[in-house]
């Protein structure tokens, strides 16, 4: 048939978006998109963890609609409740790891004058991704949420909005070790895993050495939408 030839994935994406963030609202939720960053700086330090990564500061690097956004979730008082943020890199002419040596160093390693020491070890699938690369990270939800599935529908929102606006080649996270193990990277809809991103040799105070390199290919955000609309259809 003629209408097997045609792309249905950004369609299946939008009813997948709009599926999840049906049900975030319907548990008395409500959800902002912003490429503020300032905004979301002062909303990451007046949350209960106080939790902003380099990645998203507007100290390193500049954050703007066309390259970053971030999402915040309110309760029904107002009160920000959850936050993630993503950002896009045109890595056409070098690997997420060698993009990783310059950038890392320059954020942790050159400002403490020696302290940190980053390795070049880095996970061995880092040397082979490139192209069009999302990094989705700082995610947080308040604790007296959490245990309720909504960090999952929270995360995929995020997948899912940066694949609308960015069709990436690859989306990818670092990960705690002990959350990779318990399954929490699969269950928000990452496919790949490799047990070291960085290498540190000395890392930052700040920075766990034993972070999970996490990713997902386009294909598999596409996958992961039509498993989301399937599984709320059902």
């Amino acid at each position: 048939m003629v209408l097997d030839s045609f792309d249905t994935s950004t369609l299946v994406a939008a009813e997948a978006l709009g599926r999840l963030t049906g049900e975030i609202r319907a548990a008395g939720l409500t959800l902002e998109e912003s490429a503020d960053f300032a905004a979301f700086e002062q909303a990451a330090q007046a949350s209960e963890d106080q939790y902003l990564m380099e990645d998203f500061s507007s100290r390193f690097f500049d954050l703007h609609a066309s390259n970053a956004f971030w999402i915040g979730v309110r309760d029904g008082e107002g009160k920000v409740a959850s936050l993630q943020a993503a950002k896009v890199e045109d890595l056409r002419d070098r690997p997420l790891a060698v993009f990783w040596q310059q950038q890392q160093r320059r954020i942790f390693a050159d400002p403490t004058g020696g302290t940190a020491r980053l390795g070049g070890a880095h996970a061995a699938d880092a040397f082979e991704l490139s192209g069009r690369i999302v990094y989705h990270g700082n995610l947080w939800l308040r604790r007296d949420l959490r245990g309720r599935g909504l960090a999952e529908k929270l995360t995929q929102t995020g997948f899912l909005v940066a694949l609308l606006k960015w069709q990436p080649d690859w989306l990818y996270g670092l990960m705690a070790e002990t959350n990779a193990l318990k399954g929490f990277g699969l269950r928000v809809g990452y496919r790949r895993f490799a047990p070291r991103g960085t290498h540190w040799i000395v890392p930052p105070a700040h920075i766990r050495p034993d972070d999970w390199l996490v990713w997902s290919s386009h294909a598999d955000l596409v996958t992961l939408a039509r498993n989301i609309s399937a599984r709320l259809t059902g």
